[in-house]
């Protein structure tokens, strides 16, 4: 008899459906961008509609099944914010010495590398 919940899928899998879409959500963005006009409002929704399951699969992810996911998810999601606010500020500094401007998918894929260190980084310590 298996002790785990067979109707959630496991961690592991939850993490690689959204690196996978995150991934693929990057790419439809951008070639939104370059797209003809006839496709260009397509690509955005199909965007859209990819960028919504991503954050579904974070949830899924999100809800670990014991004490110590929670508190590593916690740790990397916190190293996630800090980091981003440092790299914003970073980015607002070298816009007012004349460095151009970060796109805007700049920011989010800061935030999931930070992220993605933060869980591999706070995994690794012992409870």
């Amino acid at each position: 008899m298996s002790f785990r919940d067979s109707s959630r899928p496991p961690n592991r899998n939850v993490l690689w459906l959204f690196y996978s879409l995150a991934f693929l959500s990057a790419i439809v963005f951008s070639a939104a961008s370059y797209a003809r006009a006839s496709y260009h409002w397509f690509l955005l929704i199909l965007g859209l509609a990819v960028a919504l399951a991503t954050a579904f699969f974070l949830v899924v992810f999100l809800r670990s099944r014991d004490e110590r996911e929670h508190q590593i998810n916690y740790r990397a999601l916190t190293f996630a914010f800090v980091g981003a606010l440092v790299f914003s500020l970073v980015v607002g500094v070298a816009q007012q010495f004349g460095f151009h401007s970060v796109s805007w998918l700049g920011l989010p894929t800061v935030m999931i590398v930070l992220w993605s260190f933060g869980l591999i980084l706070y995994s690794w310590r012992d409870p």
